[in-house]
């Protein structure tokens, strides 16, 4: 009879932590859908300047034609030119946007996009972190394959 209070603790300090766990804040990634295929590409910036593209897809896709769901960071100022580089996705110098369905997209409150290396026309690799209202993250390393599209921004 002595061990039978010892047990209860016991079980009743485990069901805490389990408890504690699933109700802990989710600060780490929170996708729903893997991105494992990555694409740089040339793009336009909203003033019609040239902007670097950065496609994190579910489902392997041709350059260029990108369907949901999809992660898409841009870069209008400040584009890279060499790694190691680093960029704050926030204000007016960077966007990241999430569409996991057809027309249904919304764009980080914030986030970074760091470069390891970037090889203009060839490749880059790095990892990003967006963060989503209500509290989501999409996180992850990346290798992206380089897409040679015509692009005419104006």
């Amino acid at each position: 009879m002595r061990c039978l209070p010892k047990k209860i603790a016991t079980a009743a300090l485990l069901g805490l932590l389990v408890f504690a766990d699933a109700a802990a804040p989710a600060y780490q990634a929170s996708s729903h859908q893997p991105f494992p295929f990555a694409h740089a590409q040339y793009g336009c910036a909203p003033t019609d300047a040239l902007a670097f593209d950065f496609y994190f897809t579910s489902n392997k896709s041709e350059c260029g034609k990108y369907a949901e769901p999809y992660l898409e960071i841009s870069i209008w100022k400040n584009l890279p030119k060499s790694a190691p580089y680093t960029i704050d996705i926030a204000g007016s110098e960077a966007a990241g946007v999430r569409c996991l369905r057809t027309g249904v997209c919304e764009r980080a409150t914030s986030g970074t996009l760091h470069l390891d290396q970037f090889i203009e026309g060839k490749s880059s690799s790095g990892e990003y972190e967006l963060h989503f209202k209500g509290g989501s993250i999409e996180k992850a390393k990346f290798d992206a394959a380089w897409c040679s599209i015509r692009v005419v921004c104006g």
